[in-house]
């Protein structure tokens, strides 16, 4: 396991049930596009599967999955589900046989561990023909310029010393990272979608990697945060509003 992989585990085993609890999941549009370039009842490796939204997302729509991840705590999290096998491994050494799955789904981990030897272990494990696809999502976006711009302070001025380097990826869709098949252009258009009062974005703002890394350093920036979201937002904070993520990632054949 790399520094960068270490770490990833330290920081969200932390806060494995929030996480398990206020992680957004992603579009059922790109699960069906996905899935359907893949033959019928297929295996689906879901590399670095935290407490599993991806693979619910995926088992649900018809795939078996082998969900993995370096973190016993963010596994124990995980919900159930017949289709799903959950294992806990390095994504560089998934414990997978060789040619044994029909594709590959890595779900907002890939910049912890994306490098020659986790390419090296995906085109050990997939079969020929295999689809591969790394996905996430980009700063949420609220509609009331104000709360917006406080929250665009917040992420990018107060939390600016504790992002961890590989925050970098993706914040440019992954751009620049080796892609370990032939690429394809990524669907364009999807958005994540939620309706949220203010305590349910605060609880996901909390799963952050970068507050987790500032309260492990003595300061919780969420209280100053929420007090000065719920002066502008409506209903003090009571109000379900929409927020809304630019889906992104990349995506390709071996």
């Amino acid at each position: 396991m790399n520094e960068a992989s270490n770490e990833a585990t330290k920081l969200f085993s932390a806060v494995a049930a929030a996480y398990a609890r206020h992680r957004i999941t992603y579009p059922a549009a790109f699960f069906d596009l996905f899935l359907g370039r893949l033959i019928s009842n297929p295996l689906v490796w879901d590399c670095g599967c935290g407490s599993g939204q991806a693979a619910i997302d995926l088992a649900t729509a018809g795939a078996r999955v082998i969900a993995t991840d370096a973190s016993a705590a963010q596994l124990a999290a995980a919900r159930p589900h017949p289709q799903i096998s959950y294992q806990l491994a390095d994504a560089c050494s998934s414990g997978l046989d060789s040619a044994s799955v029909d594709g590959v789904l890595v779900a907002a981990a890939v910049h912890w561990f994306a490098g020659d030897a986790f390419n090296t272990e995906v085109r050990r494990v997939c079969k020929s023909g295999a689809v591969v696809a790394w996905i996430g999502y980009l700063p949420l976006r609220l509609a009331d310029q104000r709360l917006q711009s406080s929250l665009d302070a917040f992420h990018s001025v107060t939390l600016a010393p504790w992002w961890p380097a590989e925050r970098r990826w993706v914040e440019q869709s992954f751009a620049g990272l080796a892609f370990p098949a032939e690429e394809w252009q990524f669907p364009a258009g999807l958005w994540i979608e939620r309706h949220w009062t203010l305590d349910e974005l605060i609880a996901h703002i909390g799963t952050w990697s970068a507050v987790q890394r500032s309260r492990e350093a003595g300061s919780d920036p969420l209280p100053n945060l929420q007090a000065e979201l719920e002066s502008l937002w409506p209903e003090m904070g009571q109000a379900a509003l929409l927020v809304r993520w630019p889906f992104m990632g990349r995506w390709g054949q071996l």
